[in-house]
């Protein structure tokens, strides 16, 4: 309930907002909703935390990070969806910026805003603002303590993805840290994964598990004698190109 009442009061803030710009200029809303979406990617994109974690590479890769980025800060922008926090979309602290952005925008429109009833707006404005507060204190009072550090971290998608790998003791977690995700992700600790396959690749091969999915390993990560029993630098990959994209 308290998520619901948050969400509707965060979207209200928005759309508010950017209803009171389109009334005084049209061209501010894209400034404004525009710009956000803007700094957010040149924010991505200078903590090298743009592409997306799916393993699609090449242009194929660039593509599916800008249709997939875009969207996902515009419904954080208007839903506060706390899901989208996660590393892998926005982040802790871009999230949290989000959310307490929406608050600001419709008093910042309201400056521009020369239409009947401004003070009126402004005391419906400062009561949604401030239930949106309120609702947020019990939020934070009945969750558990130990995920409030997510909405504050800078922690990155790479950075996330070496800390599953480093810290999970369990194969199959450490295996989908390691490959089910953007390769690119693990540059720093290669020799590590690397390390980790070759001292159990045989017991995988033997015992088959579940989540174990040879072709899901680059050859890179793979003992020669491995790779040679897959089939040679030709075998199956997991990873897709732009070219194999558009002729599906």
């Amino acid at each position: 309930m308290l998520m619901t009442g948050i969400s509707m009061l965060h979207n209200l803030s928005m759309s508010v907002g950017c209803a009171l710009l389109a009334s005084t200029d049209s061209s501010l809303v894209n400034y404004f909703v525009g710009g956000n979406v803007a700094a957010f990617v040149v924010f991505k994109a200078a903590r090298n935390d743009f592409l997306v974690w799916m393993r699609i590479e090449g242009a194929a890769g660039v593509f599916a990070s800008f249709m997939l980025r875009i969207p996902t800060k515009v419904i954080a922008d208007f839903t506060g969806l706390l899901h989208l926090r996660h590393p892998y979309d926005l982040g802790g602290a871009m999230f949290t910026a989000s959310v307490v952005w929406a608050q600001i925008l419709p008093f910042v429109a309201l400056e521009f805003f020369e239409g009947d009833k401004k003070e009126e707006l402004r005391s419906f404005l400062t009561t949604s603002c401030a239930s949106w507060f309120v609702l947020n204190l019990f939020f934070f009072a009945h969750i558990n303590t130990s995920h409030i550090h997510t909405f504050f971290s800078f922690k990155t998608a790479p950075m996330y993805t070496i800390e599953r790998f480093q810290t999970n003791v369990i194969d199959s977690k450490k295996f989908s840290a390691a490959f089910e995700n953007r390769m690119s992700f693990k540059k720093s600790i290669h020799d590590e994964i690397k390390q980790w396959v070759a001292a159990n690749i045989e017991d995988w091969r033997r015992d088959k598990p579940d989540w174990f999915h040879v072709e899901a390993i680059p050859n890179e990560y793979l003992p020669a004698s491995v790779v040679t029993a897959e089939g040679g630098a030709k075998r199956r990959r997991s990873s897709v190109s732009l070219k194999e994209i558009l002729t599906v």
